[in-house]
């Protein structure tokens, strides 16, 4: 059987037309939970030809945390457990014969404050003498501090704050 030239040139064509790269999304695009607790992210192919393979990455191309799961399909990643070191975006990458594509979800862990004080106390301090005490906070949301003495706000002579994500820091001195 002989095939035109122009017979294979529109197959060609109609081949590369059907085929079309996946179309993906992923809910939820944002999630917030409280560390410890749980959370799943689904990608969904829209379109696409078949078949369609999906995989997940941290969007940094670390692995994958030891928390993390991916579903039988591929199309559900759940992190168990979470901790604050899973923050961070994920991202779901499908591919086919005809391209790939990929979209992000972001994972915000929430988790109680950590203090810091220096010097530890109690501390004792003769009347009409100053006191130099140091408070290193970590959280999420970012933690408010305000210093109190037995109950009571403390009057401030001098505050140097140093607020940044990685190294919250306040230094008192009264």
């Amino acid at each position: 059987m002989d095939i035109s030239p122009a017979a294979l040139i529109l197959c060609s064509l109609l081949c590369s037309v059907v085929a079309q790269a996946p179309v993906i999304s992923v809910e939820p695009r944002v999630a917030g939970v409280r560390q410890g607790e749980s959370v799943s992210f689904r990608c969904q192919v829209a379109s696409g030809a078949q078949p369609v393979q999906l995989e997940w990455r941290k969007v940094s191309n670390q692995a994958l945390p030891d928390n993390a799961k991916i579903g039988p399909d591929g199309s559900v990643l759940t992190i168990a457990n979470a901790r604050p070191g899973n923050q961070g975006q994920y991202r779901c990458v499908a591919s086919n014969s005809a391209g790939r594509s990929s979209t992000t979800a972001v994972l915000n862990v929430r988790y109680s404050p950590k203090v810091k004080v220096k010097p530890a106390g109690p501390l004792r301090v003769r009347i009409g003498d100053s006191v130099s005490v140091e408070c290193r906070a970590t959280g999420r949301p970012n933690p408010t501090l305000t210093w109190k003495r037995q109950g009571s706000t403390l009057q401030v002579i001098c505050l140097i704050a140093r607020l940044t994500p990685s190294s919250p820091i306040h230094h008192l001195s009264a």
